[in-house]
């Protein structure tokens, strides 16, 4: 049995969640909020979510985890049979993670969290953001998933990443940037018609609904 811990407000829990439910593999999740104590740092060491347990072993950082199930789990695979295809997905997951979800770091925490934002920090981010959708434009191919023909590492990231993105960017920048990305509203539409993706959505979804209420009631 795999254990996931974390949140579902995180969308690095939602990548590992939808990971599994793709590979149909049992697991059971338990929430869990980042944490500093010596207990939770022994099993994840920088004290984030998510991580898993694996019948007891430890296993911590999204894509190191992502890695173990499609080693563990070789059917229902999330990378494509090809190597060019396979790197290709890999680059797009680091280039969306690096350059779209890296900068939009101080704009999640103003708009989520209340947490201060300096005109500069949202000039930078903006700047920065931009960057990253061309870069992605410059080598995304929807055919019909990210990297090619078959649903991979990389949609599994845009699944976790780009709805809350584009909200981001909308509310705090006035505009949503990932709306320059190709065929972006048909290819969000056909994420959400995957199962996996449907289901974490909607936990999600659930999960924010929650969190604002008591941020609204405190």
């Amino acid at each position: 049995m795999i254990v996931l811990y974390g949140v579902a407000l995180s969308p690095y829990y939602n990548k590992v969640k939808i990971a599994l439910i793709e590979k149909g593999v049992n697991f059971e999740e338990v929430f869990t909020p980042p944490s500093r104590e010596e207990t939770f740092l022994a099993k994840s060491p920088m004290g984030k979510i998510p991580y898993v347990e694996i019948n007891g072993y430890a296993l911590a950082e999204s894509t190191a985890i992502l890695e173990w199930l499609e080693d563990a789990y070789p059917t229902a695979a999330l990378l494509p049979p090809a190597p060019n295809a396979r790197a290709r997905s890999r680059e797009l997951m680091q280039l969306i993670e690096l350059y779209l979800v890296e900068p939009a770091r101080p704009l999640t925490a103003h708009l989520v969290f209340g947490a201060p934002l300096e005109d500069a920090q949202r000039a930078q981010a903006d700047e920065a953001i931009r960057r990253g959708v061309a870069a992605v434009s410059r080598i995304v191919r929807v055919n019909p998933w990210l990297a090619g023909e078959d649903f991979s590492y990389a949609d599994i990231v845009a699944a976790s990443f780009f709805p809350q993105l584009s909200q981001v960017t909308g509310q705090v920048l006035g505009e949503n940037l990932l709306a320059a990305l190709p065929a972006l509203d048909d290819y969000l539409a056909r994420l959400g018609q995957r199962p996996s993706v449907a289901r974490t959505w909607a936990d999600r979804d659930a999960a924010l609904a929650a969190f604002m209420a008591r941020r609204g009631a405190s």
